[in-house]
């Protein structure tokens, strides 16, 4: 038979645990969801997935980075899971354009977006246009994206039915 000593230290025991296990899940921050980019690997592939995100009214995020390049590494790891880059690229269609190879389609790429180093992150209106200055070569921190992210050029222009005339 157990003795009133063991049956409190049991129950203490029990209480104890359940209290650490709900403050685990209450104090446990959610793990930001992984933003998914779409492999571009040639102008056409590029040109389709454009035309796609203007008839969605979509602004495009286009990367164009190399396996080997360590600023391109640290925007992937660092920036773009950032918690308050997230929410504001989910608004974009986003491209990656892997051009390690540095094969004949990658170079067509390159030279018809005019990249000149990596990471490059080339932009396009929600109307499809693109946006040459908004262009951003090389690593930026999640804070001056969000920032940058912000920007009225990336926003979808008011349609004419939501403007109201004097």
């Amino acid at each position: 038979m157990i003795n009133l000593k063991t049956k409190y230290a049991f129950g203490g025991l029990v209480i104890a645990i359940m209290i650490i296990v709900s403050g685990y899940f209450y104090w446990k921050k959610p793990a930001p969801m992984a933003l998914t980019f779409t492999p571009i690997t040639s102008i056409v592939e590029l040109n389709r997935a454009l035309k796609i995100a203007a008839q969605q009214q979509h602004p495009v995020l286009l990367d164009v980075y190399a396996e080997w390049c360590s600023p391109c590494i640290a925007l992937t790891q660092k920036t773009f899971p950032a918690t308050k880059v997230i929410p504001q690229l989910n608004k974009f269609t986003r491209l990656k354009a892997n051009v390690t190879a540095n094969n004949a389609a990658d170079i067509a790429l390159m030279q018809h977006l005019q990249i000149i180093g990596f990471p490059s992150l080339l932009f396009w209106d929600p109307q499809g246009n693109p946006l040459p200055q908004a262009t951003i070569s090389g690593f930026i921190n999640a804070d001056d994206f969000s920032h940058y992210l912000q920007l009225p050029m990336f926003s979808p222009a008011p349609s004419s039915a939501s403007q109201k005339t004097p």
